[in-house]
């Protein structure tokens, strides 16, 4: 099963400032510049979303709600640069009131294998279908506590979809609830080499339902 990652990023839920968040401020808190050194600041022309400041592939915006790191190429080494901007923002503005620091990683498979639609297939789809009702697209998702791993503390967010076209995206989202900086910091204070392992393992098995269930 070949898949394509797409889509990284990290996100910390909390009431974050904004008027210190600007672009300036996100350039010297998070990514640790020198004053001076040159950033890219994209505006949406509607202005209804914040502006993102972009750097070494990383792009950060803030909103009163949450913190976006995201990366430009999704790969565990950038993926670990963007939790370490997320650390850098809880540690350097620790004041703020924190709730839950989550990472994603997410694929694509584009030849979608046959055992692959019987787990995202249900019973409802054939009521539905009988029915009359075209199904666009069809989801399944899990909440997991991940045992004796480096993730034990959180949970992961599971979900497997298929769209009319038959791609299929799996997203996998490491999420832990806290109130407290040093909690959040430590979840995403994970070495790299760990971080590739972990997110290897929950793939691993997740092939191996599939491999099971065409065995059958």
């Amino acid at each position: 099963m070949k898949s394509k990652p797409i889509d990284w990023n990290v996100v910390i839920a909390g009431s974050w400032n904004r008027a210190i968040l600007t672009p300036n401020g996100i350039a010297k808190r998070l990514f640790k510049l020198p004053e001076g050194t040159g950033i890219q600041v994209m505006v949406p022309v509607d202005l209804l979303e914040p502006p993102k400041v972009k750097s070494g592939g990383i792009v950060a915006s803030v909103d009163e709600r949450c913190l976006m790191i995201g990366t430009e190429s999704p790969t565990y080494e950038t993926l670990k640069k963007a939790m370490e901007i997320g650390c850098n923002a809880l540690q350097d503005l620790p004041e703020t009131p924190v709730i839950a620091a989550g990472f994603n990683v997410r694929f694509e498979i584009q030849e979608c294998p046959p055992e692959l639609d019987d787990i995202v297939q249900g019973s409802l789809d054939q009521h539905l279908s009988d029915a009359g009702y075209e199904i666009v697209t069809r989801e399944l998702r899990r909440k997991v506590r991940l045992k004796d791993s480096v993730f034990a503390e959180g949970f992961l967010n599971l979900a497997v979809q298929k769209d009319e076209t038959g791609l299929i995206r799996i997203r996998l989202n490491f999420h832990r609830d806290s109130k407290k900086t040093k909690d959040l910091v430590k979840w995403l204070d994970i070495p790299v080499a760990k971080l590739k392992t972990g997110v290897t393992q929950v793939l691993q098995n997740i092939c191996i339902a599939f491999k099971e269930k065409e065995d059958e």
